[in-house]
């Protein structure tokens, strides 16, 4: 007999098994035993009262115990009161981390995360930690755990901004005044703990936009905030009661952010058993725990961007509920783009260095996507004073696809080439496919022949690892997940299009040498506004009278020639 334990800060779960057979012959469940919020005499009483009365009849050979504190000073604190309660039986402490890999991924590879109380995560590679990411508990972290949800939930209760319906029902529940909070939050003990007991409140309200907002927020910083080192094409096990009790918004969460689900488990216990009654049987290759989703390690390409959006009878939803549904998703754009700044940034760097050779930049798409980058394009001569032909925008279809649709033009795999070579392209020019799908045969053919060609290229999606990431030299990834109105691309994908267009560009110009300070010194002078505009730079430069800026503004056509003419004494 061997006896297990998953202890939380909260609970510890234990479980007495015979190894070889897998049968359980009991199990039970103490408060939580964290050694960095109990101390030594607490856990030694924990297990002299009600562990020891349980398990000591059962005589088992060894102890596995998987708690959270169980590292460091806090792992020789189990051990000890552990191995001195339950005198003759072997006992080795791990971390919950390890307990939660074990059960989930045994031997094998993934990501493994703990969403409790509070949270942790790591990647797994062949039963060992690669990598880990500090959970540095409920004050400076544990984002996505039940303290950090119960925390963001009291702060918008007392600070007014959770809706008045949802502030009624807190109220109705828990009457908790201002200096109750102060006094449990910053007086008491298990603060963590305090802050946890609100996440049932919070699950009981999934279908509420605010709640699955909050909730969905509070995920995605999590995997922000934890993951982002860790390899996308791992897949991602979660083990806990939040874990457990969320899933529903936990799951399009992990799929918004790139990644893929392998299970959620509310304890890992079931796991632990597989796996020690493995192990026992000298059997190292272990299945995941049933009811797992079956999962691949190879990277596989899913259209998120397809995926049902997380709202429905829309129809039936007040205007207020739509706009503020749309407005949270739509927060979910800069981060998505915040994500894919490495990648932008080491394109701008490459396409910079062309542009100042004399190359030009393309960008070619179809739909929503071709008008954003002919919109982007077009705006190059008046910001920044360029020719129209260094910035050129492409959509399938032609001019008259920016305002009516062109029925199959996306689908011709050569036509986009094609019209790349109405331009006399060369190898020093720069493509940037986009296509929030990432499998618009035109743009991906266009950008195919664009890399043969010897030109470089980039590509803008909404799906990790699709077709047209597989066509780019820099392949730029903005997950933003489902949409609002299922499969509408215009909206958080274009929103994501349009802002990377925009960096590109923008930086791009700066490089070479379109802006000064932080001004447009090159615009076009196309109106009375852009006019008005130059001569106040002129006047802020020079401190020179409005009028006089404003003739020699007029006089040379653009800030930085009428500036440069003044320097030379050329007035």
């Amino acid at each position: 007999m061997i006896l297990l334990a998953d202890g939380g800060s909260t609970k510890c779960d234990w479980a007495v098994i015979d190894e070889k057979s897998g049968r359980t012959a009991l199990r039970f469940a103490t408060e939580g035993l964290n050694p960095f919020v109990k101390g030594r005499d607490e856990i030694a009483s924990v297990l002299r009262s009600v562990v020891v009365p349980r398990v000591k009849p059962l005589s088992p050979e060894a102890v596995f115990f998987y708690g959270a504190g169980a590292a460091f000073a806090g792992a020789e604190v189990l051990c000890g009161e552990i191995a001195a309660a339950l005198s003759g039986s072997r006992v080795e402490v791990r971390s919950d981390m390890d307990g939660a890999a074990r059960s989930a991924v045994g031997d094998g590879r993934g990501i493994v995360c703990i969403l409790g109380t509070g949270s942790n995560s790591a990647y797994y590679e062949n039963g060992r930690v690669v990598r880990n990411t500090p959970s540095l508990g409920y004050v400076l972290g544990d984002e996505g755990g039940g303290a950090a949800l119960g925390r963001a939930l009291l702060s918008d209760i007392f600070k007014g901004v959770a809706p008045e319906h949802i502030r009624r029902d807190f109220e109705r529940q828990f009457g908790l005044s201002q200096a109750e909070l102060l006094e449990n939050v910053y007086r008491k003990p298990a603060a963590n703990r305090f802050l946890a007991s609100f996440a049932p409140f919070l699950s009981e309200r999934l279908d509420d936009s605010y709640v699955c907002g909050l909730v969905s927020e509070a995920f995605e910083s999590f995997i922000l905030r934890n993951m982002a080192a860790y390899p996308s094409d791992a897949p991602v096990w979660f083990v806990g009661s939040v874990a457990l009790h969320f899933e529903r918004v936990l799951r399009p969460a992990v799929r918004r952010c790139g990644f893929t689900v392998g299970g959620v488990a509310g304890s890992p216990l079931e796991g632990l058993v597989a796996y020690h009654t493995a192990k026992a049987a000298g059997d190292d290759e272990r299945s995941a725990p049933e009811g797992a989703d079956a999962v691949s390690d190879a990277p596989v390409f899913r259209k998120i961007t397809e995926e049902p959006s997380y709202y429905d009878n829309l129809e039936r939803m007040p205007v207020h509920d739509i706009l503020a549904a749309m407005n949270r998703e739509d927060s979910h754009v800069p981060r998505a783009v915040a994500r894919a700044l490495p990648q932008i940034e080491a394109f701008v760097e490459a396409l910079s260095e062309r542009m100042l050779r004399g190359g030009r930049l393309f960008y070619i798409g179809a739909g929503t996507s071709g008008r954003l980058g002919v919109l982007d394009a077009s705006e190059i001569p008046p910001t920044f004073g360029m020719p129209p032909t260094v910035v050129i925008g492409l959509i399938a279809g032609g001019d008259r696809a920016l305002r009516c649709p062109v029925e199959g033009a996306e689908d011709d795999e050569e036509q986009g080439w094609r019209d790349i070579l109405a331009h006399e392209p060369t190898p020093e020019d720069t493509v940037v496919g986009i296509a929030s799908s990432g499998t618009t045969p035109y743009v991906v053919g266009a950008l195919r022949r664009a890399r043969e060609f010897g030109m470089l290229t980039a590509s803008v999606s909404s799906n990790p690892s699709s077709p047209l990431a597989a066509e780019a030299d820099f392949p730029i990834e903005t997950v933003v997940g489902a949409e609002f109105v299922t499969g509408s691309s215009r909206m958080k994908s274009g929103t994501a299009q349009k802002l990377v267009c925009n960096m590109i560009s923008t930086a791009a110009m700066i490089r070479l040498g379109r802006v000064q300070g932080n001004r447009m010194v090159n615009m076009q002078l196309s109106n009375r506004k852009l006019v008005d505009r130059g001569t106040r730079m002129i006047v802020d430069q020079t401190g020179m009278p409005y009028e006089r800026a404003r003739r020699l503004l007029l006089l040379h056509g653009s800030v930085r020639r009428a500036l440069d003419a003044l320097r030379e004494g050329k007035e």
